[in-house]
């Protein structure tokens, strides 16, 4: 009887997660559709494209901070074992780590002088992305190996939004540290 009960409390759990998390997934998503949409439809010459990626980093930026965290933290107080906590901080540094990768990827293929160590033969929007989500790996982590740099205003502009959402990040799990119940 014990096992069917927590299975229903995870099942909730999870759908409560996803209840939560919607609206920024929908967000970064749809920017992420507009991306691959200006990349092959628009002649990225006329217009400022590198102003659109950067508005678009600060308008996810400040939906992640405000909504998802905001929202998150109420999930917090009602689901609070390790497990969880560690479900629903992974979560959201995947959806991060992966939204800031398309963004430095659109700015790649906008401009190829935005960021230096991108292999040369890396001309494909997939390829980029992979090298580009190894670098968000890099920069969330603070780690920096320095192997891919950025090089134009606007990348380092994205680049220091990311860096601020890492840090926020921290200090949101180390300020929630003490809700985690080992045992529940």
């Amino acid at each position: 009887m014990s096992s069917s009960l927590n299975y229903i409390k995870e099942k909730a759990f999870y759908k409560m997660l996803f209840g939560k998390t919607a609206f920024p997934i929908i967000i970064i998503v749809g920017i992420a559709l507009i991306y691959v949409v200006l990349m092959t439809m628009i002649d990225h010459s006329t217009l400022p494209f590198h102003i659109v990626v950067a508005v678009a980093a600060l308008v996810k930026t400040i939906v992640i901070t405000l909504t998802t965290l905001k929202k998150l933290s109420k999930l917090i107080k009602i689901c609070h074992s390790l497990e969880r906590l560690l479900v629903i901080f992974g979560f959201i540094i995947v959806i991060i780590i992966f939204s800031f990768a398309t963004d430095y990827t659109c700015l790649y293929q906008f401009n190829q002088t935005a960021f230096e160590g991108v292999p040369d033969f890396s001309n494909t929007y997939l390829y980029n992305i992979y090298h580009f989500f190894y670098f968000s790996v890099i920069t969330f982590s603070t780690v920096g190996f320095g192997d891919i740099t950025p090089v134009s205003d606007v990348a380092k502009f994205v680049i220091m939004l990311e860096i601020f959402l890492s840090f926020f990040i921290i200090v949101f799990a180390l300020t929630n540290i003490k809700k985690i119940h080992l045992n529940e």
